[in-house]
This record gives structure tokens, C-alpha cells and sequence, in this order.
């Protein structure tokens, strides 16, 4: 692979404010500057919700597939999600790999890919600074070259089969706006959670979907992959969302194009407690930016359905506070649990009939008084 068509053996190739390892057969370093990607380093609240993502310049080699790893103080996860990625990868020239550091402070990222892929296939892209979980992603997507763009957390991994299957869904429906297959989700030890629910028995396009997906999330990100094209008119992911923006993403893809689904298990999702997602479940800062995406969402569906997913998805979630709520309480985690509870009116608030609020009231009460009790025992 190439750029522009030309080989270069030393050095950094710089074009259209993109940074590329000079020889896409050896490992490719980066220290890319956040102005070189177009990204928008406002403060969030004068920064674009969903940044754009340029089109990349004429003339450049692309590859069919990028698989953009994005990165943060990894462990050794991240060998497991390239090892899964090395194994049925093609030839440099169909597939891009890359990592995508997010200012790692005191983990060598160069070395721990070094260790898992000594030939160099791997792209280790470096940043000066943290720039955050979405502005990462957006980050990765900007220097992804392939046509289709596969956003791998470092965490997780995918099953033999997963590109050669995304392949042939796109060749199927070209015009798809995104595919994903089913997802199995994993603790750190392996140890399976849960598989995701089936959407169809067969693999093709996705009938009804949009009000399925603006109702909850039902897609891990490790499952997708979404044409370059796609994110070029739709924009990157949000900047004002900090846990739910990968659903607000399917959501708005599934407003504007056809979704190709894939039945078979070939992504898996891994839950811990170090986790981004444990940590802003911890927080209670999921709560708010799960009823700011609804209210996101629903502007974006048809009017005629609009007010139906909205009361779907506010008493799914306020369901998800109860049960989160309850797990909270039973493993001591008292102020995580309470700061849940607290949010669990907001998102009762978008139900408009008092018969829909009250059943979760009263579980929330239970659960009020639970946790009162266990705080006097523990003290």
C-alpha cells in the first residue's frame, strides 16, 4: 500500500492535514496533531455536537477496510483485539490497522503492539494530549483510509468470520448505511454475561429498525461497521455526549439509510470494572446523558412515531435506573446507588401519564428505603 501512489522508506507522509507511517508494512508512528484532524477544541459548550468528518483527498489508495483501534492507557486486552484483528486480516493493501492513541501517560503503546505484532502490520497513531472518548473515535475515523471503518475498542475483540461476513453484507446492499452482527458480552475473566438479542434469523436488511433502535440501545460498537461515506454526511460522534453517543450514532443512521444485520455472534464486548462505562455508571453521569440522548433521538424520528419511542425508551431506561439501582445497593456501592435514584425522576418526568410513573415510583421507594437501612448497617 502506498500513498498517492508513492512509496517512501523514511519518514512521516503528511497530506490534507493527515499523517501516514511511511511504509504500510511496518509499524507506522504518528504524533498527529489534533489541528491536523479538524477537530473541533472549543470548549464543549461551543464546540460542534457532531463535528465533521472530511472526505479524505482524491488520489490516495484506499483500502476496503480500517480497523481503528481507539486506546488509552491499554492492557493487555489490547493484544487480545489486535491478535483477533491479525488473524483474519488481509493483505495491507484491503486493510488498514491502527492504533489510536489517546495521550497515553504510563503505558509504552508502542511496545505493547510491538509485542503481539513484531512485523510491523500495525499503525500505532500517538497524541500530545487527552482529547476525550468521542473525540478520539472522530479522531480515528479522520485517519481511517478504507471504505469501511471499523471502530474496535481496545478492550474487546471479534470472533473468526467477522470481515469476511460485514464484506459480504455490503456487497449485498452497497447502499447500507451501516451493518453489525450479534455481540456476546464477557467479563474480564471471559466469563460469559449475556449474548445479544437476535434482531432477525437471517442475515440482510433490518425491516422496522429505526424505532427499534431510538427506543434502546441494541448495538455494542465492537459489532459495527460503518462506511467512511457515512460518517462524511452524517458527521462524526457527538461532542456534547459522553456514554450514549454510539447509540445516538445508529440512531441517526438508521434515520437516513438502510441497516444490514448480521444474525451469527462475531463481536464480543467486554464489561469490567475499569471500564469508561463502569466509571460513568459509578458517577451517575449516565443517567443525564441518557435522557439528553432521548431527547436527541426524538428529534430525529418521524413525527408520526415520535412521541410513542420516546415514553418506550424513557420507561425502558427508567427500568435499567431500578435494576442498576438494585445491584448498586446489594454490592455496598451506597452513594453510586443513591446518585442513580436521584436521576430516576427526570427520566419518569417523560412518561405523561401518572398510571406509567407510579409503579416505578414505588419500586423506587422500596429501593430508598433499602438503601437507608443498609447505610445504618454499615456504619
Amino acid at each position: 500500500m502506498s500513498f498517492a501512489g508513492r512509496r517512501h522508506r523514511r519518514g512521516i507522509v503528511a497530506s490534507e492535514g493527515l499523517l501516514f507511517g511511511h511504509d504500510w508494512m511496518s509499524l507506522a508512528v504518528a504524533e498527529v496533531p489534533a489541528e491536523a484532524l479538524g477537530l473541533d477544541h472549543r470548549p464543549a459548550s461551543q464546540a460542534s455536537p457532531a463535528p465533521p468528518i472530511a472526505p479524505l483527498p482524491k488520489g490516495i489508495l484506499r483500502p476496503r477496510f480500517s480497523v481503528m483501534i481507539p486506546a488509552f492507557e491499554p492492557d493487555g486486552a489490547l493484544e487480545r483485539a489486535l491478535a483477533s484483528v491479525l488473524a483474519q486480516a488481509p493483505a495491507a493493501e484491503q486493510m488498514q490497522i491502527a492504533v489510536v492513541d489517546d495521550g497515553s501517560r504510563t503505558v509504552d503503546v508502542q511496545r505493547l503492539v510491538r509485542e503481539v505484532d513484531p512485523h510491523g502490520r500495525v499503525e500505532v497513531l500517538l497524541h500530545r494530549q487527552r482529547l476525550g472518548l468521542g473525540r478520539n473515535w472522530n479522531r480515528a475515523i479522520t485517519l481511517a483510509r478504507g471504505e469501511l471503518v471499523h471502530l474496535l475498542h481496545q478492550d474487546d475483540y471479534v470472533l473468526p468470520g467477522f470481515y469476511a461476513r460485514m464484506e459480504r453484507g455490503f456487497r449485498a446492499a452497497p447502499d447500507a448505511g451501516m451493518a453489525f452482527c450479534r455481540s456476546r458480552i464477557v467479563d474480564d475473566r471471559e466469563r460469559p454475561i449475556k449474548t445479544a438479542s437476535r434482531q432477525q434469523w437471517t442475515a440482510g436488511i433490518l425491516a422496522n429498525w429505526l424505532p427499534r433502535i431510538a427506543e434502546r440501545q441494541r448495538v455494542q460498537t465492537p459489532a459495527a461497521v460503518v462506511p467512511r461515506t457515512t460518517y462524511e454526511r452524517l458527521g462524526g460522534f457527538r461532542s456534547d455526549l459522553c456514554q450514549a453517543l454510539d447509540w445516538e450514532m445508529w440512531v441517526r443512521i438508521a434515520a437516513r439509510n438502510q441497516v444490514w444485520y448480521e444474525p451469527a455472534v462475531l463481536a464480543v464486548y467486554r464489561r469490567h470494572g475499569r471500564s469508561e462505562s463502569t466509571r460513568l455508571l459509578s458517577s451517575g453521569a449516565v443517567w443525564p446523558d441518557l435522557i439528553h440522548t432521548i431527547a436527541i433521538n426524538s428529534g430525529t424520528l418521524p413525527e408520526e412515531i415520535r412521541g410513542r419511542v420516546r415514553q418506550s425508551s424513557a420507561r425502558w431506561y427508567a427500568g435499567s435506573a431500578i435494576r442498576t439501582a438494585e445491584k448498586q445497593i446489594a454490592g455496598g456501592e451506597f452513594d453510586a446507588a443513591g446518585t442513580t435514584l436521584e436521576h430516576l425522576p427526570r427520566l419518569l418526568e417523560l412518561l405523561p401519564r401518572a398510571g406509567d410513573r407510579s409503579l416505578p415510583l414505588r419500586r423506587a421507594g422500596v429501593l430508598q428505603d433499602r438503601l437507608r437501612s443498609a447505610r445504618r448497617r454499615a456504619a
